[in-house]
């Protein structure tokens, strides 16, 4: 009897931390629910970036987000932003942005130097959101 008597407070002060605590549980878990909405999905684009000396060769492979991207933006290593203003690939600075074709090959002509050369090629998608398709060293 005595061993019940010295478990009661024990399992009240239990109790106690519990209920103290699901309320706290229950707003980090609305809290963590609400911002997965706002985690955009990632879109499968694919896109291979290689040194073929003097130039850097990207090409667009194409992938499942293919009818929702609206244009490419290559970003050289000297940090000069390209657009593709062609469907079969041509780059420009200025011009309007257009969609590759699937296996257009753009050519950063001259952009290739001994060191590792930082490229990252962005995709633009008609709903107005972007995402980096490669950010590779070659």
């Amino acid at each position: 009897m005595a061993a019940i008597r010295a478990l009661s407070p024990l399992i009240g002060t239990i109790h106690m931390i519990l209920i103290a605590l699901m309320p706290g549980r229950a707003i980090l878990g609305t809290y963590a629910v609400g911002m997965s909405s706002s985690i955009q999905n990632t879109r499968m684009v694919a896109t291979s970036v290689v040194q073929s000396a003097p130039d850097i060769l990207i090409t667009y492979q194409g992938g499942d987000a293919q009818p929702d991207l609206y244009s490419l933006t290559i970003i050289a290593p000297n940090a000069t932003s390209f657009y593709t203003v062609s469907p079969g690939g041509a780059l420009s600075t200025t011009g309007t942005p257009v969609t590759p074709d699937i296996g257009a090959v753009m050519v950063l002509s001259g952009a290739a130097t001994t060191n590792q050369d930082h490229v990252v090629v962005v995709g633009h998608f008609s709903d107005g959101s972007e995402q980096v398709l490669s950010d590779v060293f070659v």
